[in-house]
């Protein structure tokens, strides 16, 4: 199966690399198209696949197409393809804030959300999907392959996807923005610790972690009871984030699902006035 990719952001880029490293597609299955030809050139040096001149050339290729634009740009894409589209054909979306009913709403066809993760570049993390109605069980199964080549993938409600998406695609940044705030306190704490080194631990910390976790399948309750004891260090410092991170938290998401809802007015938009 032909694999056509259009845009080649760093989502785009991902899936070239992801598809690529897996083996699951080889460079003469993927077809990839972007606005700027000189960009596919530079990347094609190191990923070997076929540059698309056009979204036409992409759509008779094609039988899987990922749509890897900025959630604004999506719209014109996919109304252009539309009317190409063959009924065995499959689009997926990588857009945050664009429902599937809009996207059915230009093209009644297999549609499926995609919200990828960085991480999937090395083969780890969580890819979440959501499928509209014309996605068939054959096409689902298809696309579950490519992306448990990537990692992990799992199948939401598209309504709690957005809260999902700040787990898996967003929670990279975020896990990373707190180890840096992390690594900064044990160097103010302690200034003969240069950050460089508090930063490595934590790496190395939060890699042992992540495996202890998923080897021997633990809950997160089930680690904490291996590490802290009552009246211990560590349960100290349990107690001084349990009263601080919950509102943190909380806000973390009041504020993420505003932003969600304030790009989707703005694509909404763009579907209603078409």
């Amino acid at each position: 199966m032909n694999i056509g990719i259009i845009g080649l952001g760093s989502i785009g880029q991902m899936l070239v690399k992801g598809f690529s490293k897996s083996g699951v597609a080889s460079p003469a299955q993927l077809f990839v198209y972007n606005r700027t030809r000189e960009k596919s050139e530079q990347f094609q040096a190191d990923w070997p696949f076929t540059i698309c001149a056009s979204l036409q050339d992409v759509s008779e290729a094609c039988e899987l197409i990922f749509i890897c634009t900025k959630p604004l740009d999506l719209y014109p894409v996919l109304q252009e393809l539309a009317p190409q589209l063959r009924p065995t054909q499959h689009i997926v979306s990588v857009a945050a804030g664009i429902s599937l009913e809009d996207l059915t709403s230009v093209s009644a066809t297999a549609i499926t959300k995609v919200i990828p993760t960085v991480t999937s570049q090395i083969l780890h993390g969580v890819s979440l999907y959501a499928c509209n109605q014309y996605v068939s069980s054959e096409q689902r199964e298809q696309l579950l392959r490519l992306l448990q080549a990537l990692g992990k993938a799992e199948e939401v409600e598209e309504s709690v996807i957005e809260t999902a998406t700040i787990l898996s695609s967003s929670g990279p940044g975020l896990i990373a923005g707190m180890m840096e705030l992390f690594a900064q306190a044990a160097h103010r704490k302690s200034p003969e610790l240069s950050v460089e080194t508090t930063r490595r631990l934590l790496v190395e910390t939060l890699l042992g972690t992540a495996m202890l976790l998923s080897e021997e399948d633990l809950h997160f309750e089930q680690l904490i009871e291996q590490v802290a004891t009552k009246g211990g260090i560590t349960m100290e410092g349990l107690n001084v984030m349990a009263e601080y991170l919950p509102p943190c938290f909380d806000q973390l998401f009041l504020m993420t699902q505003a932003k969600h809802d304030s790009l989707k007015l703005k694509t909404k938009v763009q579907f209603n006035e078409n």
